[in-house]
């Protein structure tokens, strides 16, 4: 599986049924298309998230390893493109969250074999 560079939005709520709630909502057919489900979604967090980034729409940017909830990083990570995921309970609530950006990050193939012989920058 290529590992992938994922940017996510998600909204924080402090219980399981108003998160499945927002998510059914999400769900529904006017949301699929990807442009309006963002804004929706955007929308819905600078209301109900209790996370500091609903004043972005929920966005957390690009995931790093280990910055956010473990348990919404690892759902993350194999959540598809532009599908409503969750509730996914943490400690700091329930979050439903959507991937809005994905990049792949490929091998480059690049582990020094093919540079030249010889000493480099840096070494004695």
């Amino acid at each position: 599986m290529p590992i992938r560079s994922i940017r996510v939005s998600h909204i924080v709520l402090s219980t399981e049924e108003l998160a499945k709630v927002l998510l059914d909502h999400l769900r529904e057919d006017e949301y699929k298309d990807r442009e309006m489900l963002f804004k929706v979604f955007a929308k819905m967090a600078k209301k109900y998230s209790a996370c500091g980034s609903r004043n972005k729409g929920g966005d957390l940017g690009f995931l790093e390893h280990n910055t956010s909830a473990p348990e919404v990083e690892k759902a993350a990570a194999t959540a598809p493109l532009g599908v409503v995921q969750g509730p996914v309970k943490s400690k700091f609530g329930y979050h439903i969250f959507v991937i809005t950006e994905e990049e792949k990050l490929v091998d480059l193939d690049v582990d020094g074999a093919s540079l030249p012989a010889g000493a480099g920058p840096g070494t004695l």
